[in-house]
C-alpha cells in the first residue's frame, strides 16, 4: 500500500514506481533499510545508491545479501558518510545531484536515514535546484523496540555523542538574545533531555507526535508520557502537539512557537520520526532564522529497533 499526499490520504497499491529513477537509501542495521528494494521491480532502475557511515560498526551482511539478490549489479553503488564532517557529507550529495541528468527522477527513501544526514541531503537538493524533483518515500514501521510491549519501556537509542547545528540550518543566532528550544518528541526522549541540558535553553516547547493512523494509539500515549516527564525538568515550558505525517501540522507548530517568543533565538530539535524531521528541514530551508540542532546517539537498540510493514508513504517535496 502506498499513501500519497499526506493532507488527503490518497492510497494506491505497492511502493512508488522506480523505473528510470535514481534511488537513494540508507543501508543501516534495520532490515527495513532494504524494504523498498525488495518490494519493487528494479529491471529498469537508472541507478541505486546505498549510503552508510564510513565507521559503520553494525553487521550489514544480511542487508548486503538482500540487496545483491534484487539490485542490478551494474547499477548499484555504495557510498559512505563521515558524521564528523558535515561539509564532506554535503559535498557528496551536492555532486551527486548536480551531475544527474535533469530527465532522471530522484526517489529518496528516507526510511532509515540518520536525521542529520537526511537533512544535509535535503539541503543539497535545495542548493542544486532538485528539491521539487525528488519523490520521498518511507516504509511505515509496524512496531518499534520489538518485543517490548510496554510503551514506557520501549527505546530506540540512548546517550548523545555531541550536539551541533547542521550545515544549511544554522539559523540567525544572536548572543544577546535568550534561546527557545522547540523539541519534536518521539521515543528518544532521554536523548532529547540530554540535548536540552547541553543547550541550556531559556524557554522550551515540548511537542508530542499525534497521528491519523488508527492503529497508533499506543504511540500517542507514549508521546504524552514522555512530554510530561520532560516538562517536569525545566522551568519555562509549554506543551504542544503536531500530526507526524502532515507537513502543514509541523509548519504550524513551529510558526506558533516562534511567534510566542519572537525575541528569542529559535532552535528546533527534531527527535520524532523521519517524516516530521523532513518537514522540519523543509520549514527551516524556507525560514532561515530558525536553526536545527542534532546530536547523534551513542547506543542504538539495533537488534530490536523496528519491524517493517507493507505500507509506504510517498510524496513530492514540492507539495
Amino acid at each position: 500500500m502506498t499513501r500519497t499526499d499526506f493532507a488527503n490520504w490518497e492510497r494506491a497499491d505497492g511502493p512508488p514506481e522506480l523505473d528510470q529513477a535514481m534511488v537513494i537509501f540508507w543501508n543501516g542495521f534495520e532490515p527495513r533499510s532494504t524494504k523498498l528494494l525488495r518490494s519493487s521491480r528494479l529491471e529498469n532502475v537508472h541507478r541505486i545508491l546505498g549510503f552508510r557511515f564510513a565507521d559503520n560498526q553494525f553487521d550489514l551482511s544480511e542487508n548486503d545479501r538482500q540487496i545483491s539478490a534484487v539490485a542490478p549489479p551494474d547499477r548499484y553503488e555504495t557510498r559512505s558518510c563521515d558524521r564528523r564532517n558535515q561539509f564532506s557529507t554535503y559535498k557528496t550529495f551536492f555532486e551527486i545531484f548536480s551531475s544527474l541528468d535533469r530527465e532522471v527522477r530522484i526517489v529518496f527513501d528516507i526510511t532509515c536515514f540518520p536525521r542529520d544526514v537526511l537533512l544535509i541531503a535535503l539541503y543539497a537538493l535545495k542548493k542544486t535546484n532538485r528539491f521539487a524533483d525528488a519523490l520521498c518515500t518511507y516504509n511505515l514501521a509496524q512496531d518499534y523496540s520489538i518485543g517490548t510491549p510496554d510503551g514506557q519501556e520501549k527505546w530506540l537509542s540512548k546517550g548523545v555523542s555531541s550536539v551541533s547545528p547542521l550545515i544549511g540550518y544554522r539559523g540567525v543566532v544572536s548572543p544577546d538574545k535568550p534561546m527557545q528550544l522547540i523539541a519534536l518528541v518521539g521515543f528518544d526522549d532521554q536523548r532529547l533531555l540530554q540535548i536540552a541540558e547541553i543547550l541550556c535553553p531559556d524557554s522550551v516547547v515540548f511537542a508530542y507526535g499525534d497521528t491519523k493512523l488508527t492503529d497508533r494509539d499506543w504511540l500517542i500515549q507514549q508521546s504524552h508520557q514522555a512530554v510530561d516527564e520532560l516538562i517536569s525538568r525545566f522551568d519555562d515550558t509549554r506543551k504542544e502537539s503536531f500530526v507526524c505525517e502532515e507537513g502543514q501540522s509541523v509548519f504550524n507548530l513551529i510558526d506558533k512557537a516562534t511567534a510566542e517568543r519572537p525575541d528569542h533565538n529559535q532552535i528546533v530539535v527534531p527527535m520524532n520520526n523521519k517524516i516530521s524531521t523532513l518537514f522540519t528541514g523543509a520549514y527551516c530551508l524556507a525560514n532561515r532564522n530558525v536553526q536545527i540542532c542534532y546530536g547523534g546517539g551513542l547506543i542504538y537498540n539495533h537488534s530490536h529497533y523496528s519491524l517493517e510493514s507493507e505500507t509506504f508513504f510517498s510524496w513530492k517535496l514540492s507539495s
